[in-house]
């Protein structure tokens, strides 16, 4: 996702919201309206059972707008500050997107594998509104017949060879094309660029050659990317009856709509000569084509379930696969190389380790279980930046009581903190970005099955932790292996004089900063060949 600092700004400062809410003989004519929607949306916020919690930011008398405005803005240091005043307690908070418990540490066992508490639903109310909001529909893929989880579990887990030939192919094809192949020192913005080489590669995989060099499609799927990431927290400014008028007048909104529609007419002539071609090999008694791609996955997924297959399903599939693969893992990418230009001496030893065993054994899944180094320094990386101070996004399904006592109405959500990761009782210097840190935690009985990349823990939440784990997170590490096994040995790089590292936070999220530049250029006589692959 490629949020530039105006968009983050403006977000951060409420200064399009401000133009929404500027007065107008329109606004006088529902003002009333307005306001008692409000005052009901503020009265109804909390549930019986959890509004005993301390409340970190409670709304106004007549409106939320305010608190979710300053979440928004500083949703970081207020959190900061409800580490100190309620430690091993839940409470609550106003975030951008409504009210949330926030669950703490001592709970996160019970919560796991906690089936009434559903990240899929939780997801879909927060991002997508229900699907009720045309060009958020794409959304309810998530919690329809489970086909979304199933399809990310069956396909993108173990990665096939063909898989993995498909992201260095890609990788191959793109990155010259976007970083460029002079050997001579050039400055780089790093944002758009990794956005650009994650975007292609994921749809590669996905769609093949045929979408991931279609410039067309790729602008759509970024731009719904980004619609969602900026139109999503203005709406939920709004009182829930009022956001099915005021997503008319939002130009994000809009552009989702178009772009949910753009999809629908790239997607509909593939999808319609694979059923004709399918309809004719049968009544030919031939054997029916198949094609190694995400809408062959839900096609077989669905007639496995015995679910409708159309259109709609496919392109919401497709929209909602690549957003999610695209928004973290640009944001990994991005993070880890300009960690690996503040450390030089990591960068070099990391580097070594990789040319050593692409070397030894070819770019493999065997390889990358012999890069220890370089599945630390990644972790460490996420553990320092996570791509969000809050995680574990669950709503209740049904009432549920917890061991502490503590009582969710169906329909709360919650979200856990990730201050673990940076405390010093449980990791050394936790402030510190040390590339080694968790390949000496290898060597420790204790704590060995943690320190893996994938693994899960209470300490390090990254990915996630329970039955609603990131189920993507397979592929995603195998992405960013493959795409950094070509940077590593084909470019190096410095940041930029002057460049500012600093993340952005935005409500819960933390971004790698979309101004970052870099100086790079290509190597002259790079160590290996992944031509030969």
């Amino acid at each position: 996702m490629n949020l530039s600092s105006e968009h983050l700004g403006a977000l951060q400062d409420g200064n399009q919201w401000a133009m929404l809410l500027a007065p107008s003989p329109l606004s006088f004519l529902v003002g009333a309206i307005v306001i008692i929607l409000i005052t009901s949306y503020t009265w109804s916020s909390s549930t019986d059972t959890t509004k005993g919690l301390p409340n970190l930011n409670p709304p106004g008398f007549f409106s939320s707008v305010e608190a979710k405005k300053f979440f928004l803005r500083s949703g970081g240091s207020l959190v900061a500050q409800a580490r100190k005043l309620y430690p091993g307690q839940a409470y609550r908070v106003m975030t951008n997107i409504g009210e949330r418990v926030i669950v703490p540490h001592e709970l996160l066992e019970e919560v796991r594998n906690e089936r009434r508490l559903h990240f899929g639903h939780g997801f879909v109310e927060d991002g997508g509104f229900d699907g009720r909001v045309p060009g958020f529909e794409p959304f309810m893929i998530l919690t329809q017949n489970e086909i979304f989880p199933t399809v990310i579990k069956k396909y993108m887990t173990k990665i096939p060879p063909t898989m993995s030939k498909s992201i260095c192919d890609e990788a191959e094809f793109i990155i010259p094309r976007t970083i460029g192949d002079s050997i001579d020192w050039h400055e780089m913005a790093l944002s758009p660029v990794v956005l650009e080489i994650v975007t292609k590669v994921a749809v590669r995989v996905f769609l093949g050659t045929e979408f991931s060099r279609n410039e067309d499609w790729v602008r759509v799927t970024q731009g719904f990317t980004h619609s969602w990431a900026i139109e999503a927290s203005k709406l939920h400014l709004w009182p829930r009856p009022l956001r099915m008028l005021i997503h008319w007048i939002l130009p994000g909104c809009r552009a989702a709509r178009s772009q949910v529609n753009e999809a629908r007419r790239m997607l509909a002539p593939v999808i319609a000569k694979r059923q004709a071609m399918t309809q004719a090999a049968i009544a030919a008694g031939h054997d029916v084509p198949r094609f190694d791609d995400s809408i062959e996955w839900i096609a077989e997924e669905a007639a496995r379930r015995g679910v409708a297959y159309d259109t709609a399903m496919v392109v919401n599939f497709q929209l909602i696969l690549t957003l999610v693969a695209i928004h973290t893992t640009t944001d990994s990418l991005q993070q880890f190389l300009v960690d690996l230009a503040q450390n030089p001496e990591s960068f070099q030893q990391i580097r070594q380790e990789v040319i050593g065993q692409l070397q030894a054994g070819g770019l493999s899944k065997d390889s990358f279980h012999k890069m220890p180094l370089l599945d630390s320094a990644m972790k460490e990386t996420q553990r320092l930046k996570p791509i969000q101070f809050l995680m574990m996004r669950r709503r209740a399904q049904a009432d549920i009581k917890f061991s502490n006592g503590l009582h969710l109405k169906k329909g709360t959500r919650i979200w856990a903190d990730t201050c673990r990761m940076r405390d010093p009782a449980v990791y050394e210097n936790p402030d510190e970005w040390d590339a080694a840190r968790f390949l000496r935690l290898r060597s420790q009985p204790s704590k060995a099955s943690e320190a893996h990349l994938i693994s899960l823990s209470p300490d390090h939440l990254g990915f996630g932790y329970g039955i609603h784990a990131c189920p993507g997170r397979f592929f995603a590490v195998h992405e960013l292996k493959v795409l950094l096994c070509h940077l590593l040995v084909k470019y190096e790089w410095t940041l930029a004089p002057g460049t500012d590292v600093t993340p952005m936070y935005l409500g819960e999220t933390c971004f790698a900063n979309p101004e970052t530049k870099v100086m790079i250029r290509r190597r002259e006589e790079p160590e290996y060949d992944f031509s030969s692959i």
